[in-house]
């Protein structure tokens, strides 16, 4: 179970990630570009965390979370007001561990950063 929790924060951030080449500094053009990397960061996060101990892998998975959701508020204000009921659905996806239903929220999101953030040293 725990596996499967942290592989749906992963897929999440992850997708997030695809966008901007996996750097962290890769975004720029937008206030929300930032914030899309720091979702992206925190996949990572839980990526790289231990499933061999499940306390520990639990308690990074809830960290995780509760960073994905504050960040995820911080990227409502920041990107148009079109997606913010978009980011609001993949806000409370995460809360409630509904992590397939966070991913099909994003995907307006996901073409925002395409189209907004850029890589460094083009698009």
């Amino acid at each position: 179970m725990l596996r499967a929790v942290g592989a749906g924060v992963v897929v999440l951030a992850f997708t997030l990630s695809g966008c901007s080449g996996g750097s962290a500094d890769a975004f720029h053009g937008s206030k929300a570009c930032p914030l899309l990397s720091q979702l992206a960061d925190t996949g990572e996060t839980v990526a790289r965390a231990d499933v061999s101990d499940p306390v520990a892998f639990d308690h990074t998975v809830r960290d995780a979370t509760v960073e994905y959701v504050r960040t995820g508020r911080e990227l409502r204000d920041a990107v148009p007001s079109a997606l913010r009921a978009d980011v609001d659905r993949m806000i409370a996806a995460v809360q409630q561990r509904r992590y397939a239903d966070g991913n099909a929220a994003r995907a307006h999101v996901d073409a925002y950063a395409r189209a907004v953030c850029k890589a460094n040293g083009g698009a």
